[in-house]
Formats: C-alpha cells, sequence, structure tokens
C-alpha cells in the first residue's frame, strides 16, 4: 500500500535515481543493525575460539606477577603510581587486539550493506533534534518504534528458545563431571558455550539476512514519490519546459538571423516559387559542391527573396528542385550527387549570363 505525501498525494511512483543518490548523500541508506551483530557476535565466537585460551594465560601471568608479588609496591605515592600504569598498560596490551577486531568487524559489516559512504550531510547538527516534544514521539509513538519493538520481542523469544534447547542438550554432559579433572571441567564448559554460541550465531545469520531484505523494502517505500515530485524533479534536472522553449526559440531566431546574413553570398536562390526558397553557393576550386546557404518556407522564403534582390542574387524558379532541396538538405551542407546535374545546369545559366552581360 503506497504512503501518503504531506499534501495527501499517493507515493505510487518508483524512486527515480536522481532521488536515490541524493538520500545516498544524505546518508539515508537502507542498513541493518542487525547485520553489524551477527557480524560482531561471529568475531566474538573467533575471538573465543582462538583468543580467549591466550586470553586466560595471560591474564593468569598477570595475576601471578602483580597479586603474588605485593612487595614491589614500596608504599610511596611515586611506587603506587607506576604499578597502575604498568598495570592498565598491560591490560590494554591484552585486550588491544578484541578492539581493533570488534572495530574492523564494524567497518566491515558497514561497507557489506552500503559500500563506501561518507556523508557529511548525516553528521550536521540538527536543531529541530533538540525538541523534547518531538523527541518523545519519535522515539516512542512513532511507527518504527513499535516495529523496532516488535522485531526485539521476536529476536529474544527466539534466542531463549535456541539457548534453551542448547543448554537442554549439554546438560547431560555435566554430572559426570564431579570427580574429573579440572582441565576436563574446563574444556567440557568451553565446549558447551562453543555449541551454544554457534547455535546462536545461526540465529543471528538468518534474523540478519530477513531483517536486511526488510530495510531494503522499507528504504524504498520512504523513497517512493509522488507523480508530481517526478514533474518537479524533471523541471530541475531538464528543466522548466517553457523556460526550455523560451531558449529554443531564441535560438532558432538567432540561427535565422546568421543563415539570413548569409543570403547575400549566395550565387542563386532556387524558388518554388511562391512557398519555398533556397539559397546555394558554390565557389570553384574550394567546395566539392554547392553548399545551402539558407532556406525557409512561407515568411521566410520571402524574406529571403528579398534579401536575394537587394544584394542582386539571381533568383530561379524550378519547383522540383526546390522542393527536393528543402526536404534533403539543412543549412551548411552539400547538396547530394543526384542533384549535381540539375544545380549546375542552373549555375552554368546563372554564369553564361554574367559572362553575357
Amino acid at each position: 500500500m503506497s504512503k501518503e505525501s504531506q499534501d495527501g498525494q499517493q507515493r505510487s511512483e518508483q524512486p527515480t535515481g536522481k532521488r536515490s543518490r541524493d538520500a545516498r548523500e544524505k546518508g539515508q541508506v537502507a542498513k541493518s543493525t542487525e547485520v553489524s551483530t551477527a557480524f560482531l557476535f561471529f568475531g566474538s565466537i573467533l575471538a573465543f575460539y582462538f583468543y580467549i585460551p591466550k586470553l586466560s594465560s595471560q591474564l593468569a601471568a598477570f595475576a601471578h606477577t602483580y597479586l603474588g608479588n605485593v612487595m614491589i609496591w614500596d608504599g610511596t605515592r611515586d611506587s603506587l603510581v607506576g604499578l597502575m600504569y604498568s598495570i592498565v598498560f598491560r591490560l590494554a596490551g591484552m585486550l588491544l587486539p578484541i578492539f581493533l577486531v570488534f572495530v574492523a568487524i564494524g567497518f566491515i559489516s558497514n561497507f557489506v550493506q552500503v559500500g563506501f559512504l561518507v556523508s557529511p550531510e548525516s553528521i550536521k547538527p540538527k536543531f529541530s533534534k533538540l525538541n523534547p516534544i518531538t523527541g518523545i514521539k519519535q522515539k516512542f509513538f512513532s511507527v518504527r518504534t513499535l516495529e523496532m519493538l516488535g522485531k526485539n520481542i521476536v529476536l529474544l523469544i527466539v534466542i531463549a528458545a535456541v539457548a534453551y534447547r542448547a543448554i537442554k542438550r549439554e546438560i547431560p554432559a555435566f554430572p559426570p563431571l564431579v570427580n574429573c579433572d579440572p582441565s576436563v571441567i574446563v574444556l567440557t564448559i568451553f565446549r558447551s558455550v562453543m555449541h551454544l554460541m554457534w547455535d546462536a550465531l545461526w540465529v543471528f545469520i538468518i534474523i540478519a539476512i530477513a531483517d536486511y531484505a526488510f530495510q531494503k523494502w522499507q528504504h524504498k517505500q520512504d523513497l517512493m514519490m509522488t507523480k508530481q515530485e517526478i514533474r518537479e524533479e524533471m523541471k530541475q534536472t531538464e528543466g522548466n519546459p517553457q523556460i526550455k522553449s523560451k531558449i529554443r526559440s531564441i535560438q532558432l531566431q538567432m540561427a535565422r538571423r546568421r543563415m539570413l546574413q548569409d543570403v547575400p553570398k549566395a550565387n542563386v536562390v532556387i524558388t518554388n516559387p511562391t512557398h519555398l526558397a533556397v539559397a546555394l553557393q558554390y565557389e570553384r576550386g574550394k567546395m566539392i559542391a554547392p553548399v545551402v546557404l539558407a532556406k525557409g518556407a512561407q515568411h521566410l522564403a520571402e524574406k529571403i527573396k528579398d534579401l536575394a534582390r537587394s544584394s542582386s542574387v539571381p533568383i530561379i524558379e524550378n519547383k522540383p528542385l526546390a522542393q527536393a532541396l528543402y526536404k534533403s538538405v539543412e543549412i551548411g551542407d552539400v547538396i547530394p550527387e543526384d542533384l549535381y546535374k540539375a544545380v549546375a545546369e542552373i549555375l552554368a545559366y546563372i554564369y553564361g549570363l554574367k559572362a553575357g552581360a
């Protein structure tokens, strides 16, 4: 069902490429937080599987160093500050790889969804967001908030069901551990936790795919346009039709003015005799064939003939030739080969008249 715009028109038209590009430049893209969550959860599993055992050994060595050697503090303030610096830096060094992995995963998850996008528009401060009433409406009383609430409830129910199933499956493995070695207990717990996390990961992946598809659909619906918006965009991109018509009219007038200025250069004007007029120019040794300098019909034909008379350019009546030249040759082009003979006879006639004179 199509949405309505603020003026009540139905948003029934597909978004244009320009609208999609403008929305992307503003940072309005189809992006799912569930995709990022799935990527982060996958990164957590990898960290838990590959790095946590190493981190646990480092923490054990850390505890042995600082808790087992309490006497390294001599009771002074400087010694305490140095000790705290050492503890902080050592802990930061142990946790930094996990932090960097999570940051990289965050960038990758965004890149997979929207590609490379830098949108200064999205980080500009908008004072309209400071309105508390508007903020409360958007947070608690909007359709989007209800959608997010419903999605999160479904997500919690599904994850709880998967976790319950996984825990129920792993419970039989724990009672026999009562008399086992601590290393066996730790290994069993580690494997059970990994099984639980892998089961949850598949749930996150399925939910991420479904939510991303929904976000794509929702984003497209948000960009839907009314017929009036389509027309306004066409005016912006292609220009107002009235202005374009005025520009074409001015360009046509300028082209006609230049064309009429070339009429005195013609060797002959061939007429219909009253409806058409075509001015031809030919210079021996410079042109491969006669060129049409000007042509026109009705009122423009009369102007061409008037200019020809005032400039002593011969006017020859030849209806078939005038019609053929007017229809087949554009201004500035040479005449076609099939008209060479007819035009040559007229030019020869004119040259003969000039020679006789």
